[in-house]
């Protein structure tokens, strides 16, 4: 079965389904999907998703929903960070 990695960092750990608490996991994919439809399947509002980096490289948000995953990708989310 195909899988990408997953990293999810600060707040969005802590809301993550297993709270994994920023460590990082194998998630198994299908054919045909997305950026959108692996945060969807982890419970993941698309407000929260600031900032999307696959394979480092940043996805803007107006291709997240046609982006679409292989096996061996590495996704990484973080979510808005204030501070200073």
């Amino acid at each position: 079965m195909p899988t990408i990695t997953l990293k999810l960092f600060a707040s969005l750990a802590k809301i993550a389904p297993e709270n994994i608490g920023g460590e990082i996991r194998t998630v198994p994919i299908q054919a045909g999907d997305t950026i959108s439809s692996i945060a969807d399947r982890e419970n993941l509002s698309h407000k929260t998703l600031h900032l999307v980096i696959l394979n480092g490289t940043y996805i803007d948000k107006d291709k997240r929903d046609s982006t679409l995953l292989k096996d061996g990708d590495t996704l990484s989310l973080w979510p808005p960070v204030v501070g200073g």
